[in-house]
């Protein structure tokens, strides 16, 4: 990809960002959520709670690195791995 479409990609974007933007918070937008809907503000409370508890909880547990029982390699450098032997 380009840099001229990279460019046309991006001003496309942040133009539809921007009109869909005016178009929900316009007072006279057909397309304006309405403002007594508890239910979604429910979903919505609760899809922020549990995003900020994903950003702030611990990191996953490191595994401990495995390694392979017989370290062999072909010519190129790709580890050979051998279905024949047990363990």
């Amino acid at each position: 990809m380009t840099n001229k479409e990279l460019r046309a990609i991006s001003i496309a974007v942040i133009v539809a960002v921007a009109v869909t933007w005016c178009a929900a918070t316009s007072d006279y937008s057909p397309i304006k959520p309405q403002a007594d809907r508890p239910i979604l503000r429910f979903v919505q409370r609760l899809a922020r709670v549990g995003l900020w508890v994903l950003w702030v909880a611990d990191p996953p547990r490191q595994s401990e690195p495995q390694f392979a029982g017989h370290g062999r390699h072909d010519a190129h450098g790709a580890p050979l791995v051998n279905h024949r032997q047990g363990w």
